[in-house]
Order: C-alpha cells, then sequence, then structure tokens
C-alpha cells in the first residue's frame, strides 16, 4: 500500500514530461544587409539561422518560416550531432517587411526586425529559446545611408486569432498561439545634425529668405517684388517633390515635410503682405506701405526663424 502514492507520483511525473512542449535554441548571423527601401517598407537581409535540440535528432530548419518575410534563396543544411546535442545551420537570402517610424525624418531610428516561427509546432509542442551569446551581425558590413546601433535576440510568443482549421488547436476562441524568434536590428541614419539640416532643409529655408528679401524692393517695381515671392514659391514646391519622392504615402507629417509646408505658409503670407502693400501705397499712402513692409519682414523673420528652431530642435 505505502508503494502506491509513489507509484502515482512517478506516473504524474512522466505525464507531465511527455506533454511539456520541447525546447529548441535558435540563433542568428547576419551577413549583410543589401538593401533597405524605406518608401516600400522592405529590407534584403543574409543571414545564418542555425538551431540547437536536446534528446533527439528530428529536423529542425525545415519547418522553420519567416513570418514577415519571404525567403529568396536558401543553402545547404548543414547538420551535426555530439551526444545528444543535435545541431543544424543553414544560410538564407530574405526580404522582410519592416514597419518604418517617419515622423523624425530625416533625424530617424529605424527598427529591422526578423520574426521566425515553426509552421507546425503550437507554443505547447515547442518553445523557442534565443542564442544570445553567438547572434551576431558583420561588424565590416556597411550601408551608405545607415549605421547600426544594437541588434536584439530574443523570444516570445504569437497569438493568431484563427485555428487555421487546424484540428490541434484546443483553444476555446478558435485562437493559435505559436513561440516566435524575434532579430531586431536598430539603424541610425548617417550624417550629424548639421550635414542633415544642410542637405534637407537649406534649399527651403533659402526660399523663405528670398521671400522675405523680396519686401525690401520697392513695391512699386511689381514685376522684381512679385517675381522674387512667385520664383520662391516655385522653388520651395519642388522641393516639397523631392522629399515626397523619398517617403512612402502616410497621414503623419515629418519634420521635413513639417519645416517645407511652414516655410511654404511664409512665403504665401508674403505674397498676401504685398498685395495689400501695393494697394496702400496706390492710396497715396507711401509711409504706411513701407511701414507695413518692415514690420512685415522683421515679425515674420522672427516668427519663421523661432518656429524652425523650434522643429529641428525638438526632435
Amino acid at each position: 500500500m505505502k508503494m502506491i502514492p509513489t507509484l502515482a507520483f512517478l506516473f504524474l511525473g512522466l505525464l507531465c514530461y511527455a506533454h511539456s512542449p520541447e525546447k529548441l535554441e535558435l540563433g542568428i548571423y547576419i551577413n549583410r544587409i543589401d538593401a533597405f527601401d524605406i518608401k516600400t517598407g522592405t529590407a534584403k537581409i543574409d543571414f545564418w539561422l542555425w538551431g540547437r535540440r536536446t534528446g533527439n535528432n528530428k529536423p529542425i530548419l525545415a519547418t522553420l518560416e519567416i513570418s514577415n518575410g519571404q525567403v529568396l534563396q536558401s543553402g545547404e543544411i548543414i547538420k551535426k550531432q555530439e551526444g545528444k546535442i543535435y545541431y543544424e545551420c543553414k544560410r538564407y537570402s530574405a526580404i522582410i517587411a519592416c514597419r518604418v517610424n517617419l515622423k523624425k525624418f530625416p533625424f530617424d531610428k529605424q527598427t529591422l526586425k526578423i520574426c521566425i516561427e515553426d509552421s507546425e509546432s503550437l507554443i505547447d509542442q515547442m518553445i523557442f529559446s534565443a542564442d544570445k551569446k553567438n547572434s551576431r551581425i558583420d561588424p565590416s558590413w556597411r550601408l551608405n545611408e545607415w549605421s547600426i546601433s544594437e541588434l536584439r535576440c530574443f523570444s516570445d510568443d504569437h497569438l493568431y486569432p484563427t485555428s487555421f482549421g487546424d484540428p490541434d488547436v484546443k483553444e476555446a476562441d478558435g485562437s493559435s498561439r505559436y513561440s516566435r524568434l524575434n532579430i531586431e536590428v536598430d539603424l541610425i541614419r548617417n550624417g550629424d545634425f548639421m550635414s542633415k539640416c544642410f542637405k534637407y532643409f537649406w534649399a527651403i529655408i533659402v526660399s523663405a529668405i528670398v521671400g522675405l528679401a523680396a519686401l525690401w524692393i520697392r513695391v512699386i517695381d511689381c514685376d522684381a517684388r512679385f517675381g522674387m515671392t512667385v520664383g520662391a514659391l516655385f522653388a520651395n514646391v519642388g522641393c516639397s517633390f523631392i522629399i515626397a519622392e523619398k517617403l512612402p504615402d502616410s497621414p503623419e507629417l515629418t519634420v521635413a515635410e513639417l519645416v517645407s509646408y511652414i516655410s511654404l505658409g511664409v512665403i504665401l503670407i508674403l505674397l498676401l503682405e504685398s498685395i495689400i502693400s501695393l494697394w496702400i501705397y496706390n492710396q497715396e499712402k507711401v509711409i504706411t506701405s513701407k511701414r507695413l513692409d518692415h514690420i512685415a519682414f522683421w515679425g515674420i523673420s522672427a516668427i519663421y526663424s523661432a518656429s524652425v528652431v523650434y522643429i529641428l530642435y525638438g526632435v
């Protein structure tokens, strides 16, 4: 009779072990990021992926998939076994879909993320762990516009609100949960603050300065005064198109677009001021017209300068 509790305990232990999920350690070595296109939100990445498990030599990489991308090309699987540890390694080239945050463009930082799951095993069947010690990115890699800030490798689980028709899914709401390996690479846009300001904002700011300078031309010299203002307007619109070509369609304003639109608004106000000043001049109020030009120049210059400085240094 005394053996019954012991046997029951051993039986329960074996039962729990039999139903415990298998543990799989995964790691990655990124050879290079061949292309990162913020307009399409995609990156082409070449990398090695490996996995280790203990206790059996069932295939590891055959059922793994990139949930946020597509494999373009892959090499042969390298297989090794040492004692109870089974190891596989394979090289991949893949296109990854990325979420880009362009609110601070061109002072932005972006994160490339690779998500890897097992297409056949739910989380109660397999759990991933990250090989953080050996996961790296090639230090010799260079991309013209970007520099690497940090690489992170970690595992979590991902819930899908569907069973995909799988009869093995036991969730009451029909959802399915899979273990996931996440690899995140933080990228910082190359260039210091002043070089980015000169590259992206110089032409925009110059167009506003040209519009302001037109206020020092006599209002009766209509061709010169209005010609400069209209020229500044077209120059600003041209700069806006150049910036828009670099960015995807988005309802969110970037820093570059905000500065461009403020400059455009200033030029429109200057054009309106010149019309009003000319009307006052034609009323034979020459002094009043000149005073309006001077007040408009210094007032608009101060407000515009303060706005641009606040936006640029606010990032």
